[in-house]
C-alpha cells in the first residue's frame, strides 16, 4: 500500500483543481477532491425530450427543439455546462490535465449501463492537429477508458478529415463544415444496429446531428448520443 501511495503521489496532482486543496485519499487516479466531486449535481429533472436541455415550461421539448429535424433519437448529458463542470471541461481540453479522463468516464460509464447497455459507443471524431499537438485526443482517450477499463463496447465507425474548429463557425457553417470533414470508415464491415454517439458538450447539436445522418446513410437504425455536458 505504501509503494502503491509513493507512485500515486508522483503521478497524479495532489492539490484538487476546483477547490485547491490537499488530496488526502491513499488512491485517486484524477485532480477532483472527493468534497468537490459530490457537490456536482448531474443534469436531472425536467428536460427537453430531445437535447435534454433544462426546462423550466409545461412543454417537453426546448424552443431549439420544438422545429428541429433529428436524425438522432435523443441526445443525454450527464451535466449542465456550468460552473465547476466547465471548468473541468476546459482544463481537460485545453490545459492538458489528461487524468480528468479518468473522472468523466466513470460519470460516462454509469449512463452507458444503464441506458444503452445493447449501444456500440461511436466516438465523435477530433481533429487529427489536436492529437498530433498534445500526443492524445480528449474524447479519444475518454472511449479507451470505457473500452479497456469497463469492457463496454467502442467501435470507431467515424473518421474525420479537415482542421478548421467548429466553436469559431455559425450553425450553417458548422454543418457544412462537418459534412465535408465527417465520413464512414471503409474499414467497417458489419454495421451495428443501435449506437451512442459520444461528444464533450451539447451546443446547437450540429456536431451530433451531421454524424448521426451519416451512420443512418450508412444502415444504423437505433442512434442515440451522449455527452459530457449540456450547453
Amino acid at each position: 500500500m505504501e509503494i502503491i501511495k509513493y507512485i500515486n503521489n508522483l503521478l497524479i496532482p495532489k492539490t484538487c483543481i476546483l477547490c485547491g486543496k490537499l488530496i488526502t485519499e491513499t488512491i485517486h487516479l484524477y485532480p477532483v477532491c472527493s468534497a468537490c466531486e459530490d457537490k456536482q449535481i448531474e443534469n436531472k429533472g425536467k428536460i427537453c425530450s430531445i437535447c435534454s436541455y433544462p426546462l423550466i415550461s409545461e412543454k417537453d421539448k426546448c424552443m431549439r427543439c420544438r422545429d428541429g429535424i433529428f436524425n438522432y433519437l435523443y441526445n443525454r448529458s450527464v451535466f449542465n455546462y456550468t460552473g465547476d463542470i466547465k471548468e473541468l471541461i476546459y482544463q481537460y481540453k485545453f490545459n492538458n490535465c489528461k487524468n480528468l479522463s479518468i473522472y468523466f468516464s466513470k460519470s460516462l460509464s454509469k449512463l452507458l449501463f444503464n441506458n444503452y447497455p445493447e449501444c456500440i459507443i461511436i466516438p465523435v471524431p477530433g481533429r487529427s492537429i489536436i492529437k498530433k499537438r498534445k500526443g492524445w485526443e480528449h474524447i479519444d482517450q475518454i472511449t479507451k477508458i470505457l473500452k479497456h477499463k469497463y469492457r463496454l463496447p467502442v467501435q470507431k465507425l467515424l473518421t474525420r478529415k479537415g482542421e478548421k474548429a467548429q466553436k469559431t463557425l455559425s450553425r450553417e457553417k458548422r454543418a457544412e463544415n462537418l459534412r465535408k470533414s465527417i465520413g464512414f470508415s471503409k474499414k467497417i464491415k458489419k454495421i451495428p444496429e443501435s449506437v451512442v454517439l459520444l461528444d464533450d458538450v451539447f451546443t446547437t447539436g450540429t456536431t451530433i446531428n451531421e454524424c448521426a445522418g451519416i451512420l443512418k446513410t450508412a444502415g444504423v437504425k437505433n442512434i442515440f448520443s451522449l455527452t459530457i455536458a449540456i450547453d
